[in-house]
Formats: structure tokens, sequence, C-alpha cells
């Protein structure tokens, strides 16, 4: 202002009015631009963290600590998005859990399964006693692997599925879909259940102690595979077979018992083919069930979070299989694979991350 009035003073008529004229302009498009830099709401917006729980697994697990991974490198490779890797029960509490707090749709997301999705939303007894109405409105983010659940004994007699009758059945606990839920759904979807000795649901690495300690006929291991089963891993189970240098048999189910079952229930299992010599010690092919493992949210998780969440995800497959497994399985097809093969049930934000980035049309 001192300055404004020394030029009135001190310049003659029009072009005192001039100079002021020039100063205010100057001084107006300043104040201006201060406004827009400091006080924009988008570029405020897009500087702020943003927090999304992933709702994943037993701390331990191999999704927990992939995720953990993600979770400690994601600064390095998105300016804002921040996933939290969050400890559950298991992906069969986080299917119910999610669709009994609606106040963490906007902000969560759920390791869950294909098959278990299909049973929430169906109403399969025991595991769900009636239809989870908020799962028919879940969408898929993106696929964490191809799994194979696959029964395994050291009992020389006990050849093929229908050996198992009159025998005692190890799996996991009942909360696991993949090691206790998915291989009660086989048996007793095949009747078999009914003819066994007993089954006995102790737990992941437990079942197969029972069956080495000569508790259990017949124990339970899972496979998690990229897309095409290019890489599988081995969870700890294995290597308790393996250090046991007894010998072990894994027992095939034949596909026209799996496309039997899916055609009575409308269960979507997947038959899966592992070639000879993909797990320890498998001179044959083995055939099997599966299913998809999926990094699931509600319909209503916002559009811009799936899409930089699913962006994300596959940018940093590589960097955490340096630290875990389950890094390995995530290849950029392998994410993508709901998004060819169910187009409908993947979240809008995440298909337009996909498409994007060329995994599908």
């Amino acid at each position: 202002m001192g300055i404004s009035l020394k030029l009135r003073k001190e310049l003659p008529g029009s072009l005192a009015r001039f100079a002021w004229g020039c100063l205010s302009s100057i001084a107006g498009a300043a104040l201006l631009g201060v406004v827009s830099v400091s006080f924009s709401p988008y570029q405020a917006y897009a500087q702020q963290e943003r927090k999304v729980s992933i709702l994943i697994s037993p701390a331990g697990s191999g999704p927990y600590e992939a995720f953990a991974v993600m979770q400690t490198r994601a600064s390095e490779s998105h300016p804002w998005l921040r996933p939290i890797a969050v400890e559950t029960p298991g992906f069969n509490y986080n299917v119910k859990y999610l669709a009994e707090n609606p106040g963490l749709w906007q902000n969560s997301v759920i390791g869950s399964g294909s098959v278990l999705e299909w049973a929430a939303k169906t109403g399969l007894k025991p595991y769900y006693p009636e239809p989870l109405k908020a799962a028919a409105d879940y969408r898929i983010i993106g696929v964490m692997g191809l799994t194979g659940v696959v029964f395994v004994t050291t009992d020389p007699k006990i050849q093929k599925f229908e050996d198992f009758i009159g025998k005692r059945v190890a799996t996991g606990l009942i909360s696991q879909n993949e090691w206790g839920m998915y291989p009660r759904m086989i048996l007793e979807g095949t009747g078999m259940l009914k003819k066994l000795k007993s089954l006995n649901m102790l737990g992941t690495d437990p079942n197969v102690e029972a069956l080495l300690d000569g508790r259990a006929d017949v124990a339970t291991i899972v496979m998690f595979s990229s897309d095409g089963l290019k890489h599988t891993i081995q969870p700890s189970p294995f290597k308790l077979l393996e250090a046991s240098n007894r010998p072990f048999r894994y027992i095939s189910i034949p596909p026209s018992v799996i496309e039997e079952y899916n055609k009575k229930t409308g269960a979507n299992f997947h038959v899966r083919r592992y070639p000879p010599n993909t797990l320890p010690n498998q001179p044959q092919e083995v055939t099997t069930f599966g299913n998809y493992l999926l990094l699931t949210a509600h319909k209503s998780f916002p559009e811009d979070l799936a899409y930089e969440l699913t962006k994300l995800w596959v940018k940093m497959g590589p960097v955490v299989a340096q630290y875990n497994a389950m890094g390995k399985i995530w290849t950029p097809e392998s994410i993508s694979a709901a998004a060819r093969l169910t187009p409908d049930a993947v979240h809008p934000g995440a298909m337009r991350a996909y498409k994007e980035l060329g995994l599908v049309q």
C-alpha cells in the first residue's frame, strides 16, 4: 500500500492511473494463484493418504504375510494409497464379517474364494444356515491364486477315492474354506462322509501330523498356483510329509465325481490336473478339485479405490515375490484371471484397471 500511495503522489494523472492498474492486476493474479495452488480441493485430495483395510487370514499364513509386504512397500509404488493387512480367522469369517458390517464397505476388501461365495449366496448348510444376502453384492478385485485340494495317505492299501470307506480322514478346520470346508463338502456331497469311520477337522499342520502319528488314514493338503499351473506353492504340510521319510501318495478324485457334484449342487469347483512331478513324490498325474482364491469387495466400494488398488497389486507382484512365495503366483495374468472368466462378477474399478493394463479386451 505504501508503494501504491507513493506512485499516486509522484506520477502525473494518467501515468499514475496506469501504474496503479498494473499493480492491482499483478496483486490480484498473485492472490488468485495462491488460492488455486494452496486450496485446490483436487490437489488436497490427491495428496491425502487413503487407507484400504485388507481383511485376509491368520498372521503367519501366506496371504497375510504377502499383503503385509505390500503394506510395508506400498509407499514406494503409490503416492497416496495405503493398503493395510488385517489378521482374521480366515476367509469364511471374512465373508460373513463384511456382510454384517456395512460400515466397512467403503474402505475394506477381503480374502475370499469363488466356491465360498457361492456357498454364502446359496445358504449351504451347515456353513451358512441361511443365504447371506450381502454376498450377492460382492465384486471381485482380483485372483490371489488357483487352489487345489488333495487327499494324501501313507497307507499302501488306499489307492483311490472309494478306498476311503471305513477309514479315518483328517482335514483342516471347518472355518478354513480350502483346508476344511471344501474337503467336507466333497465327502458329504458324494455320500462318502457317511461311510467313513471318522472325520476329524484338526487344522492345517495338525491334520497331516495325525496322519504321520497313525491317528488318521488320510489327510488333506492344499496347493496354490499361478494361472495355467505355471508355478505351484507347496505350503508347510508338504514339508512335514517329506521330512517324515515315509512313503506317501496323493489320491486322485476323478473329474466325473467333481462334475457330478457341481451338477447336483450348483457349486463351481474346478477340476485341477497336476502333471507328474508338480508336487513332491508325484510320478503320475493327479486330478482333484479346487477354486479361485479371491480378493473381493462390496459393490459400493469406491471405483477409484478399486482401480488404484488393482494397479498397485499388479505392479507389486514382483516386489512381494522377493519376500513371500505368494508373490510368485501374483502374475498379471493370474491376478486378472477372473476379469476374463467371469467379467460380470468383477468390480468396475478393477475391470477398468485390467483394460488399461491390456490384460483384458
